[in-house]
């Protein structure tokens, strides 16, 4: 009696012990859907790391468009002879830009060099006018190119995806270029005018490298004109 039950108590302790055959198999399929789907989840995290990482640059060239269209219409638009400027000043486009914009004497309805204003202008202080006119270049356009703008943000043309752990690589190129003043049948125009000229195009895109190919996701577009600044009016008592 003793016997047979060690033997039973011994059989049940191997049976405890023992995996059936549907039990290992069911540990078998959960295992291999486990592995199945975890590259399916990498996958979409890093589309969604992608996604995240191109609508951040999107966002991103609207604020850098935002901040160019704030600056000076050039680095000279405070510069010149005249001492204390306070406001931005109109620019001479070196007679390459539309005559229309020149210096215009209003009495006599002609060009003149010695004008401070143009046609239209007020010759009154605190409005918009030219520096007067030394014959120096510094009252004209720092260059006649392409201009490539200072960025700031977490996109530049040095920091791509790679560099954020991201397949894919993104960067910002952002430049003003002159474009076309023609005041007559006058359309916004995105061919460089290869001349000096009293409107300035300023063009941000981003681009992404994806898989090899390069391709621009977003590309916005900004006019600026040399019109100098005019000051508000101020009540004194």
């Amino acid at each position: 009696m003793v016997r047979r039950e060690l033997l039973t108590f011994r059989m049940r302790q191997y049976t405890r012990k023992a995996f059936t055959m549907i039990e290992l198999i069911f540990a078998i399929v959960l295992i291999a859907v486990v592995m199945l789907t975890i590259p399916t989840m990498i996958q979409v995290n890093n589309k969604a790391l992608e996604g995240s990482a191109a609508q951040e640059a999107i966002f991103l060239v609207s604020s850098v468009l935002s901040e160019a269209t704030t600056l000076l219409w050039d680095a000279n638009s405070l510069g010149g002879s005249a001492s204390a400027v306070s406001l931005s000043k109109i620019l001479d486009v070196n007679g390459s830009g539309n005559a229309a914009y020149d210096r215009w004497d209003q009495v006599n309805n002609i060009a003149d060099v010695n004008s401070t204003i143009r046609q239209g202008g007020l010759n009154e202080d605190l409005h918009r006018q030219f520096f007067s006119n030394d014959g120096l270049n510094n009252h004209r356009p720092t260059q006649s190119g392409t201009t490539a703008l200072v960025l700031t943000g977490s996109f530049d043309s040095t920091a791509t995806g790679e560099q954020l752990g991201l397949k894919n690589q993104y960067s910002i190129v952002a430049s003003r270029i002159f474009v076309d003043d023609n005041p007559t049948g006058f359309a916004f125009t995105t061919v460089p005018a290869g001349k000096q000229t009293n409107i300035k195009m300023t063009l941000v895109e981003i681009n992404a490298t994806i898989d090899g190919t390069n391709s621009v996701i977003s590309r916005l577009r900004a006019y600026t004109c040399n019109i100098g600044e005019i000051d508000y009016a101020k009540r004194r008592f």
